[in-house]
């Protein structure tokens, strides 16, 4: 068990006075103790550990005020305790929002205290206690009307959520009709006959954060008697989404009347890195003679980008 550390919990943590209360117990501890009489005669309880977060935890009550603050014992202490802190790197700090629970028997409901304007604590190799040392006066708690205590019996809780020690930023800049915003790709060797994915040569289109250019790939395929076209993002899109909107065009190099386009959009990420048309023109028009879509075994197309979002992230300690 940890022992109490009390030599750095200054400044004094002020908490909300009942802040909210609900019907449902607490998520990751609570503890019922009995007789409560026998409780108030302890100087100090730790209870038992719990796991929040992936790391240990305890509570550890004064029902007779911390012994460590001077005074006439007026209030109940009670502190969350982070249990093994040595296994935290020198300077390493575990960033917790947590909330205590007190049960109130007369209303079968659970009274929660959490900090008054602060949310966010952060645990140290060297801090490893938060919590308030004025938690409930021993005069509301003996008040049956309050209803803390029944049949020689109270219950104490608590959460909690501990977050990342980096938030991450994300900046994103909508960009219309981006500079260099049509190219022009070719799918070689197609062959109407064929039921596979067929694909263009890597392309580059749309500015990436202003520096370069994101990089595309044009992918088509036979599905129910039409052509299927996907437009393919090939740069690392991990832990963003990215939104684009693009006019896709099949290029008659008999005639240029006879092109076939179609508008595509999307969001696109690490798991769906593509946006497409299901039917884009019927697959028949590439098995005509002299047609003017497929010349050499080579089917064109123009890519013209209209809308592309350019998201930017980066993390910051909290």
């Amino acid at each position: 068990m940890q022992a109490s550390v009390v030599a750095l919990r200054d400044p004094e943590p002020e908490r909300v006075v009942e802040l909210s209360r609900r019907p449902h117990p607490p998520v990751h501890y609570e503890v019922e103790i009995n007789p409560v009489l026998e409780l108030l005669k302890f100087k100090t309880y730790e209870s038992g550990v719990f796991e929040a977060g992936g790391y240990k935890w305890s509570l550890c009550l004064h029902p007779q005020a911390d012994p460590d603050r001077r005074g006439k014992p007026e209030y109940i202490s009670l502190y969350l305790s982070m249990e093994k802190p040595n296994k935290l790197r020198d300077g390493e700090r575990i960033v917790v929002d947590y909330k205590f629970f007190a049960y109130d028997y007369n209303s079968s409901t659970y009274v929660i205290f959490k900090e008054k304007g602060k949310e966010l604590r952060a645990f140290t190799k060297t801090k490893t206690q938060w919590g308030f040392s004025k938690f409930l006066s021993l005069k509301a708690f003996n008040n049956p009307n309050n209803g803390y205590c029944k049949d020689k019996k109270c219950k104490f809780g608590a959460e909690v959520m501990v977050s990342n020690i980096t938030r991450t930023t994300e900046t994103v800049t909508i960009v219309k009709d981006p500079r260099r915003i049509i190219t022009t790709c070719k799918i070689g060797q197609f062959s109407p006959s064929s039921k596979e994915i067929q694909s263009s040569n890597s392309f580059d289109l749309g500015k990436k954060n202003g520096e370069r250019f994101w990089r595309w790939k044009l992918k088509v395929k036979q599905k129910d008697e039409y052509l299927s076209v996907y437009l393919q993002s090939q740069d690392h899109l991990h832990r963003i989404k990215m939104y684009v909107e693009a006019k896709l065009r099949v290029v008659n190099k008999k005639d240029r009347k006879n092109d076939k386009e179609k508008t595509v959009w999307g969001w696109l990420s690490a798991e769906n890195d593509y946006c497409s048309c299901s039917k884009f023109m019927p697959w028949k028009n590439f098995k005509e003679r002299n047609g003017g879509f497929v010349n050499n075994k080579e089917l064109k197309f123009e890519v013209e980008i209209l809308v592309i979002s350019n998201p930017v992230q980066s993390y910051k300690s909290l």
